[in-house]
């Protein structure tokens, strides 16, 4: 009896030995890098301005790691799968409109053991953003299109299309054309670019206008998620720059994005759907635009 007492015991402190060796080994760490750009230390940052976050993961000595998370103010926002002892992760995040904001990065083992580590974002007060008006789809005929206007204005809440005699009475609300020739191809421009001087024929050529309105263009590194993910007008104000416009978006293919700045100091953001033909062709593009 004795002896089957004595069994019975020592078959249970081994599986509490073999339990409590198996489930804690110590936690992995997790840890910021500083670097150019990045402190490592809770920042002040404008709306829609990123910021590349440097970390290092290491484990226990014992449990491989599994994943890292990042969430946003305790939200789970991406997972990404770990193996092996150590890792460094660079990760974007972009500010949001929100006052504050908590991101927490945790990392954790095989063993469910984890560590974590956090970071505030405060909105700086200088951020600019406003509201966004959303215009799709939007279809332009190139100059020598016979059935669709060529001309669009923005004006209040409305994108007004035109024919060039339309336009030519309008001089003043029209803000883009397109056309398309052998020099630039499929284009988008504005009364005030440079464009060749015989595009139109006639008394309605754009070089025989009085008030030619100048729009600029800026080429985007935006993706198509970028610009759908648009909601309010911060990174369109974020990602222009004067020095880098251009008076007119030339060679345009589908999926192209271009930053707009309208006379009246409205900025867009343009993203380019189909184009079809050359000079008797059309485009058809979606644009967000400053409200």
């Amino acid at each position: 009896m004795n002896r089957r007492i004595l069994t019975g015991l020592a078959a249970i402190l081994v599986s509490i030995f073999i339990f409590s060796c198996s489930k804690d080994n110590g936690n992995p760490t997790i840890k910021f890098v500083p670097g150019p750009g990045f402190t490592g230390k809770d920042t002040v940052m404008k709306v829609n301005y990123t910021l590349t976050v440097a970390l290092l993961v290491n484990w226990n000595g014992v449990d491989a790691l599994n994943k890292l998370e990042a969430k946003l103010n305790d939200a789970l926002v991406e997972s990404f799968d770990l193996t092996g002892e150590s890792a460094n992760y660079n990760l974007s995040i972009t500010k949001g409109t929100a006052a504050t904001e908590k991101w927490t990065f945790v990392v954790v083992d095989a063993k469910d053991n984890q560590s974590e580590i956090s970071l505030t974002l405060t909105k700086d007060p200088n951020s600019e953003y406003g509201a966004i008006l959303y215009f799709s789809p939007v279809g332009l005929g190139a100059q020598n299109n016979t059935t669709k206007g060529g001309f669009i204005g923005f004006r209040d809440l409305s994108a007004t299309t035109y024919t060039l005699e339309s336009a030519f009475s309008n001089q003043a609300g029209i803000d883009l054309f397109y056309y398309s020739d052998l020099l630039t191809h499929a284009t988008l421009a504005s009364p005030g670019s440079d464009v060749p001087a015989d595009l139109f024929p006639g008394a309605r050529n754009i070089s025989l206008w009085t008030l030619k309105n100048a729009t600029r263009f800026v080429k985007s590194t935006m993706t198509v998620s970028d610009f759908n993910a648009i909601s309010n007008d911060a990174p369109i104000v974020n990602a222009w720059n004067d020095a880098q416009s251009v008076s007119k978006a030339g060679e345009l293919k589908a999926n192209d994005i271009w930053l707009v700045k309208l006379a009246s100091g409205r900025k867009g953001a343009v993203l380019v759907k189909t184009i079809a033909g050359a000079d008797a062709g059309e485009i058809q593009f979606e644009i967000k635009i400053q409200d």
